[in-house]
C-alpha cells in the first residue's frame, strides 16, 4: 500500500478492503464526520471498490486501485481511479424492493445503497482503459 496523506493505492484484492476502510473512516472521523455519516461513505466507497475487483478486475489482484481524498467545507469526495473496463453505476436501475425481497433476490443492492447514501455519484472515463468514480457526500 503507498500513502500520500490522501490518497492510498492497494493491490486490486478484497483482502485489500479492510485497508480502504479504515483510510475512509480515519479521514471522515478527522473532518470531523458523526460515525452514521462516516459509515455511510464507508460502505459507499467499500460496494464501489468491491464491483471493481469483482466485475472489472475479476479478482485478478495485479491490478490496482486508487482512493483519494478531497474535502471541503462543505463536502467529503472520494476519488477511485482503475483500470479496465468502466461501469457508471449512474445507468442501473434501482429494484423494487418489494419484488426483490419476495423474490428472494441476493446481492444487487450495493449501488442502490451506494446512491442512497452519497450526495452525488460521477462517473467520468479518462481514457481508453483508466477511469474515475467520484463519490460525494454534501455536508
Amino acid at each position: 500500500m503507498k500513502d500520500d496523506s490522501n490518497k492510498i493505492l492497494i493491490k486490486s484484492s478484497t483482502k485489500n478492503l479492510a485497508e480502504v476502510r479504515q483510510f475512509i473512516e480515519a479521514k471522515a472521523l478527522s473532518k470531523g464526520l458523526d460515525s452514521q455519516v462516516t459509515n455511510q461513505i464507508i460502505l459507499s466507497v467499500d460496494e464501489a471498490c468491491t464491483n471493481i475487483i469483482k466485475y472489472t478486475h475479476k479478482y485478478k489482484d495485479d491490478n490496482t486501485i486508487e482512493v483519494q481524498v478531497h474535502d471541503s467545507e462543505n463536502q467529503f469526495k472520494v476519488e477511485i481511479k482503475y483500470r479496465g473496463e468502466g461501469f457508471d453505476p449512474n445507468k442501473v436501475k434501482i429494484p423494487d424492493m418489494v419484488d426483490y425481497f419476495k423474490n428472494y433476490k441476493i446481492g444487487g443492492l450495493g449501488i442502490p445503497l451506494m446512491k442512497k447514501f452519497m450526495s452525488k455519484i460521477e462517473y467520468n472515463h479518462i481514457k481508453p482503459d483508466l477511469n474515475q468514480l467520484i463519490l460525494i457526500k454534501s455536508l
